[in-house]
């Protein structure tokens, strides 16, 4: 994954780089329908729905939806506390 961020850090863009998910269902990972739901969210937004965050789950690929969702979120941490020292 490649995910940008502005100097406010909030999201400003995510790609999906490479993955080996199931064509057709969790391939979805790389579509904007689900990346652009990412762009401007800061890290306490960026979990599915279901987890109290702003994302939609693909239908049938919850598994993952929340495996990316966790990852960006928990690498923007790592970045702010970082940038913040």
């Amino acid at each position: 994954m490649l995910v940008g961020i502005n100097k406010d850090y909030a999201i400003r863009d995510v790609a999906i780089l490479s993955h080996t998910e199931t064509p057709g269902l969790g391939s979805k990972i790389t579509e904007e329908a689900f990346t652009g739901q990412f762009i401007g969210l800061e890290t306490g937004d960026v979990a599915l729905s279901k987890d109290g965050g702003r994302i939609d789950a693909i239908t049938g690929a919850t598994i993952s939806s929340r495996a990316v969702t966790e990852a960006i979120q928990e690498k923007m941490i790592e970045i702010i506390e970082k940038l913040s020292n």
